[in-house]
């Protein structure tokens, strides 16, 4: 997974790694193997941190697929829309710097 502006602000711990993707990642329901893969972390430590998103009402258990559960966004949290609308600030920030960048780079030639 490319890291995310989000990711580069907070850090890579595990628990912003996971946050990050279910942020990224709002549309859908994803089992806990796939979020490990996808965010090259245990899976152990993805229900972990599963566990911890689920107590603050970030995500939620949504159904079970075989015998694994899958987990989404909790669009409907207060927190949740906050913690959306930062990782956009942040991208758009970031954004932001790598235009005047270019601009400045184009001016300079």
């Amino acid at each position: 997974m490319e890291r995310s502006s989000f990711v580069l602000v907070f850090g890579e711990s595990p628990f912003v790694k996971v946050l990050d993707f279910f942020l990224s990642f709002e549309d859908f329901d994803y089992p806990i193997a796939f979020i490990a893969k996808e965010t090259q972390t245990k899976w152990e430590t993805v229900e972990k941190v599963i566990e911890v998103l689920i107590k603050r009402g970030i995500v939620k258990k949504t159904r079970k697929l075989g015998k694994a559960w899958l987990y989404s966004l909790n669009k409907e949290s207060n927190l949740t829309k906050l913690l959306l609308d930062i990782d956009t600030r942040i991208s758009d920030f970031f954004i932001r710097k790598e235009l005047e960048k270019q601009k400045t780079q184009v001016i300079k030639r």
